[in-house]
């Protein structure tokens, strides 16, 4: 499952520290029992993008964050809000999926 999401940074902000809130919700999500990868990317000046690879339930909807993931979290969301957010899921995963629901 890959877990693509957008940041834009808030108007006043400090760019250091979005900067840093980006690197530091990677290294706890890294962290985290079932992500595989996760990394964040400058989309502009203003925006960082993160691509999160984990296990299903591992990250994202209905997984259990840890007291630095949640940390992370909200350091990132005190300098910038969400603008998208998406779960990707393989074949496999989707297929499950599609079956629980038959």
């Amino acid at each position: 499952m890959l877990q693509i999401s957008k940041f834009e940074m808030h108007s006043g902000a400090d760019r250091n520290q979005f900067g840093n809130a980006a690197f530091n919700l990677c290294k706890a999500a890294r962290a985290t029992p079932g992500v595989v990868d996760a990394k964040y990317y400058w989309v502009n000046a203003n925006c960082i993008g993160f691509i999160i690879d984990a296990d299903p339930g591992a990250w994202g909807p209905g997984a259990v964050s840890t007291a630095e993931t949640a940390k992370a979290s909200f350091a990132l969301a005190d300098v910038s809000s969400q603008t998208s957010n998406e779960h990707w899921m393989g074949a496999r995963e989707g297929t499950e999926n599609y079956n629980l629901a038959q």
